[in-house]
């Protein structure tokens, strides 16, 4: 986790919430960068997925992924990137390849409907 680690839980969350905004900078390569995927997983360590900003932030990132794409990790390590953290895999939610039974449940409708083609 490194730097992340001085950051008090509700810094962690709102350094979250900024970073699903969309940016400036071309998202493909954003929303799949390490030090944002990061802050994902640190969140995850400290068992704060469950505060509404999060879920709120985690769903912004979602449309937007699926809307605009996004590239793979820089690397393959299952261990690094395990396929149940979602967060490491918006790639194949953009291509819509995600197993959706991985998703927690409050993505799942977003996901779902991109999968039939209803997506906004």
């Amino acid at each position: 986790m490194g730097l992340l680690e001085c950051y008090k839980d509700e810094e962690l969350i709102e350094l979250w919430q900024q970073d699903c905004k969309p940016p400036a900078i071309k998202l493909r390569w954003y929303a799949t960068s390490a030090a944002i995927l990061d802050t994902r997983e640190a969140i995850f360590e400290r068992r704060l997925e469950d505060q509404e900003e999060v879920k709120k932030a985690d769903i912004e990132l979602i449309k937007i992924v699926l809307k605009e794409g996004a590239d793979p990790p820089c690397s393959d390590d299952p261990e690094k990137y395990p396929i149940t953290h979602w967060w490491w895999h918006l790639d194949k939610i953009a291509n819509r390849t995600y197993d959706t039974s991985l998703l927690p449940e409050y993505l799942m409708e977003i996901y779902l409907k991109a999968l039939q083609g209803d997506f906004e």
